[in-house]
């Protein structure tokens, strides 16, 4: 299978779940994303469930040892520059000071995150990190 092949069912079924903290949220996505590519990582089944608020998130993060998204994803893939991202990599985008991960969408340079709004879309510009899936 592509990268593609295996990126738009997991991508279209996350965007189409509500916005629920640890199980459909951002950072869900970016779990659920990283485990199609590789299903021993079993990401969602470690950190799913594990926090239902915002500063839950933050405090689980803590608690596995890590500062930010980008030390917990340093942790599981390998770091690239966001610019080398390819369909399916994971990033860390800045949305209004707070750190959001993402999925690159391919040579567009586009990516997506999800937010309680919806889906929202990005450039490079707007990644602090990549990561290989």
């Amino acid at each position: 299978m592509t990268r593609y092949e295996i990126l738009r069912p997991v991508l279209q079924e996350e965007l189409e779940k509500p916005y629920i903290y640890g199980l459909a949220d951002c950072f869900m996505l970016g779990c659920q994303v990283a485990d199609a590519f590789d299903a021993s990582r079993d990401l969602v089944g470690r950190y799913g469930g594990t926090y239902t608020t915002l500063a839950g998130a933050q405090k689980a993060l803590r608690r596995h040892g890590h500062k930010s998204l980008v030390t917990f994803f340093e942790t599981h893939l390998t770091p690239i520059g966001p610019a080398s991202a390819q369909v399916g990599d994971i990033v860390v985008i800045v949305i209004d000071g707070g750190e959001h991960v993402g999925v690159c969408l391919g040579a567009s340079g586009r990516f997506v995150t999800k937010t309680a709004d919806g889906p929202t879309y990005h450039r490079v510009s707007d990644c602090i990190a990549a990561f290989r899936v």
